[in-house]
């Protein structure tokens, strides 16, 4: 096998079937492969092919460092042996790229010569390191072999459970449909006797949640800008007959341009309808899911504006528009709950934003506001107005003033007592990273 370095600085390690232990470490006299970095041990780890020579073999690798010996991601741990597999990450002495200060990056993809050629996913696609948890699946980085572009894969274990392959070809049809600029694009599916993988457009830029938190909440033309983003997205796959059903910052990434560019991702429980088809299914992540679903009414694509409004309240204030009782049965506490946005006082939005994260958070679905409608509401109107006349305003010049208000009546919370004045501390800080 090789070791493929990420680093054009490195060289790559062989491994040779006729060697069946490899040593590497920081000492030339002792290791069959120096890596001369202060991350790494003199003695680090060593690399062992296990097996016959008729292609029935392991490599297992046994750390001995000080500082880690890492297989995507994860810590070996000294005096420990994991088996590398095709496609793994080996790291040396960090799991990740160093940059302050700079450091050798050794990190290493393991490609097994093996006697047949590769086929499915592996075939196409060099597979990195593991990104993080998606819905039911790991996503991985991995490079295309023909144009050298990197892509995001999800991959997910197959299960003979009919209702899992249900939502997995759920997921799939319901990306397929879609093609557009603020919405995560798939590339292409394989299938193979264990797993699904699901070839992803790649965002390096984290989430939403993520940009929240790094900013302390966001300025209302910040704010108003990925709203904007987020709903034209939404609205184009509710014109598709799409529910989400999971819309939250963590489903919501962003490119790393300045500003980001929003990507809709994560349709693990997208749900296809017909336009007239009325949803009777619990589905979606509590703390941003609509009272509807809960009560077991029946409910529609305006599920997804009332995560919206969460989503909108909590990137200009860093707070939950309502108070969480852990220990109450969770169908009750997202029934019940009581709308308060006194923490939007500290912000002091313009009138035209408090409207808009109102005409979201209605009880009532029937009195709630659309999102193939909201592009039409004054406060993205007025955004969309802004950065036709002079998309390169700094934000002092374009903020959102108070002076615009909604034409028509104010929306009002029917059936929902609000408190006023209430300490915003008070409230469970999710945007925050409190629990």
């Amino acid at each position: 096998g090789i070791l493929y370095p990420l680093s054009s600085e490195l060289e790559r390690i062989e491994l040779y079937g006729d060697q069946p232990v490899t040593c590497i470490g920081r000492n030339p006299e002792d290791n069959d492969a120096v890596l001369l970095g202060l991350q790494v041990s003199n003695k680090h780890c060593k690399i062992t092919l296990d097996g016959r020579g008729d292609g029935n073999f392991h490599v297992t690798v046994t750390d001995y460092s000080t500082n880690g010996t890492w297989i995507n991601g994860s810590n070996i741990g000294k005096g420990q042996t994991r088996i590398l597999k095709d496609g793994n990450e080996i790291a040396f002495g960090q799991s990740r790229a160093q940059r302050y200060p700079p450091a050798t990056d050794y990190r290493y993809i393991y490609r097994r010569c093996a006697s047949t050629p590769p086929t499915g996913l592996h075939a196409h696609y060099d597979v990195g390191h593991q990104l993080g948890q998606g819905s039911f699946g790991t996503v991985s980085k991995a490079l295309s072999r023909k144009t050298g572009i990197w892509y995001a894969v999800k991959v997910i274990p197959r299960q003979r459970n009919q209702k899992f392959v249900s939502v997995i070809a759920q997921e799939i049809a319901a990306m397929e449909k879609l093609q557009h600029k603020n919405i995560c694009q798939i590339e292409e599916v394989f299938f193979s006797e264990h797993s699904i993988s699901l070839v992803l457009e790649y965002i390096d830029g984290g989430d939403l949640m993520g940009f929240i938190r790094k900013h302390n909440g966001l300025d209302e033309f910040t704010a108003c800008n990925m709203t904007h983003q987020i709903t034209t997205a939404m609205a184009h796959i509710h014109g598709r007959g799409i529910i989400h059903r999971d819309l939250k910052p963590e489903n919501i990434l962003l490119t790393s341009d300045n500003p980001p560019i929003v990507k809709i991702a994560d349709f693990g429980l997208a749900k296809i309808v017909d336009i007239q088809t009325i949803v009777k299914t619990e589905c979606g992540t509590p703390t941003f899911m609509a009272p509807e679903v809960m009560t077991r009414q029946s409910y529609s694509h305006l599920v997804d504006s009332w995560s919206v409004g969460i989503i909108v309240y909590g990137m200009m204030t860093t707070y939950l528009p309502f108070f969480e009782d852990p220990p109450m049965d969770i169908r009750i506490q997202v029934a019940d709950r009581t709308i308060d946005l006194s923490a939007l006082d500290n912000v002091k939005p313009s009138s035209a934003a408090k409207h808009f994260i109102e005409s979201l958070l209605q009880y009532d679905p029937n009195r709630r506001l659309s999102l193939i409608n909201a592009e039409k509401h004054p406060w993205l109107v007025k955004h969309n107005t802004i950065l036709t006349i002079d998309p390169n305003l700094d934000t002092e010049a374009r903020s959102i003033g108070p002076e615009l208000v909604s034409t028509g009546e104010r929306c009002h919370f029917l059936g929902v007592h609000v408190r006023p004045n209430v300490d915003s501390r008070l409230h469970r800080a999710l945007f925050r990273g409190e629990q």
